[in-house]
């Protein structure tokens, strides 16, 4: 009888560890956009990770104290790109190409549950003098302090301040800048809210300017003296309960001493008052639709602008490649008419450069767009990425503008709302966790407006990119 116990009790060990031995382990995180945002105390010692070993795990988590509860991350990125534009602003034989790259470095120090700092450094380079935000030899990128606190069961605070990334939402009005060398930042102060699945934040910052030496961004939170661009403003993001999708609905705040847009020069106080739905309905139909008005002043003359846009993408059945067509559609205000006091010119803010492609040609100010897209992904690493857009003048009774918010071609009585079509594409290969290689290309073929008003030769973009993260 003993003998058959313990028969039954090995037995009955095997089959329980059998799962554990056999089990695999699945693959690590892929690294944030945003490096900031990510978290290793998965590999805190004792932990019963599930995830495969990586090469740069000893630097990921690195102890300080026994009870582990203080400790040091290490990261960065190197990103080397080329980049080549025939008739580049549709000026005939202006080709251009030049050679530029990215290196970045972070570290995030964790001191308890209730204080972390993070500071991340960058150097940009680029063969082309002239190039915006390409250039900065070394500084801060992000600096800033979190002191966070526990407020209930399934909430926190966190209060944030220094030098620091913003992104919302679509990133319609406050993107991070990733196509040139030096993505936007901020010197801010933030308070962000977490509670169950609701996200508030409440925030207030200048916009950093780089320059181009070492260490001379200047810090510029406490100096009332400095031009460059405010922003403050108060961000949510909810479900609501028994409908699917997410929400949300914000007010961000403007202001800036020089803005110019069609007839109208001087300060500018922006108030911009947005909601924003989107999610998936069933498994194969995702939905993304934002509304914003904005008013305020520029000089004497009053603001009142919207923006509307709505993106649609449906999961075809039965298809290997998970052929993903799908169409968005814009109107972004123009001026409606000069001399009136009135400007009805919707101001993007600190919309991403390559809003409508890296070649960074147009912004949305004073568009009327429709794109139709095609994504396809062959593999799990190759992403395939086509779209047609097709762009007018919302009003003739305003110009051209390209990014972020700066007019570039006068409407000049010209009746041509017609501001042609681009044909773009973009692959994705991810080599490995750690490297990734991108292809952008991007054909503008001018519009009417362009041909009545100027040089309207049609652009051709071409970038190459590859990425290596740890």
């Amino acid at each position: 009888m003993n003998r058959r116990i313990k028969t039954i009790t090995i037995f009955s060990l095997l089959i329980a560890f059998i799962p554990i031995y056999s089990q695999e382990k699945s693959d690590v995180p892929k690294y944030s956009l945003f490096r900031q945002n990510e978290n290793y105390e998965y590999l805190q010692s004792g932990s019963n990770t599930s995830y495969k070993k990586d090469l740069f795990d000893p630097i990921k988590f690195i102890p300080i104290n026994k009870k582990e509860t203080i400790y040091i991350s290490l990261g960065g990125q190197l990103r080397p790109r080329f980049e080549y534009f025939s008739n580049r602003n549709w000026i005939s034989d202006s080709d251009e190409n030049f050679y530029s790259q990215r290196i970045a470095f972070h570290t995030d120090i964790v001191l308890g549950k209730h204080v972390r700092l993070f500071g991340e450094l960058y150097h940009g380079y680029t063969s082309h003098e002239k190039e915006f935000a390409q250039s900065d030899n070394l500084d801060f990128h992000q600096a800033f302090l979190d002191i966070k606190f526990s407020t209930g069961e399934n909430s926190k605070i966190t209060f944030r301040l220094g030098r620091q990334e913003l992104a919302y939402g679509a990133a319609r009005l406050i993107g991070f800048r990733e196509g040139p060398n030096i993505r936007r930042s901020f010197d801010a102060s933030r308070v962000i809210y977490k509670v169950g699945s609701a996200n508030i934040q409440a925030f207030y910052g200048k916009e950093v300017r780089p320059a181009f030496g070492s260490f001379d961004n200047e810090f510029t939170f406490f100096n009332s003296d400095v031009n460059n661009p405010q922003l403050w403003g108060l961000y949510t993001q909810f479900k609501i309960k028994n409908f699917t999708g997410r929400n949300e609905i914000y007010y961000l705040g403007f202001q800036s001493n020089q803005s110019r847009f069609n007839d109208v020069f001087g300060e500018e106080t922006r108030h911009s008052i947005g909601v924003r739905r989107y999610g998936k309905l069933g498994k194969r139909f995702s939905y993304n639709t934002e509304l914003i008005y904005q008013f305020g002043k520029i000089d004497q003359s009053n603001i009142s602008a919207f923006n509307i846009e709505t993106d649609w993408y449906y999961q075809l059945i039965n298809t290997s490649w998970k052929i993903k067509p799908g169409l968005k559609l814009e109107y972004t205000s123009g001026d409606n008419e000069i001399g009136d006091g009135k400007i009805n010119t919707f101001n993007p803010l600190f919309v991403n450069p390559a809003y409508y492609s890296l070649a960074a040609t147009i912004t949305p100010v004073n568009m009327v767009s429709i794109h139709p897209s095609v994504t396809m992904t062959p593999t799990e690493k190759l992403k395939l990425y086509f779209e047609w857009g097709i762009f007018w003048r919302a009003s003739k009774n305003d110009g051209l503008y390209s990014p972020p918010r700066f007019i570039s071609r006068q409407m000049n009585g010209l009746s041509d709302k017609g501001l042609g079509n681009q044909l773009g594409f973009k692959a994705t290969y991810e080599i490995n966790r750690h490297l990734s290689f991108d292809l952008d290309m991007s054909y503008f073929i001018a519009g009417d407006f362009q041909k009545s008003s100027g040089e309207s030769a049609n652009i051709f973009h071409l970038a190459p990119t590859f990425s290596y993260k740890f």
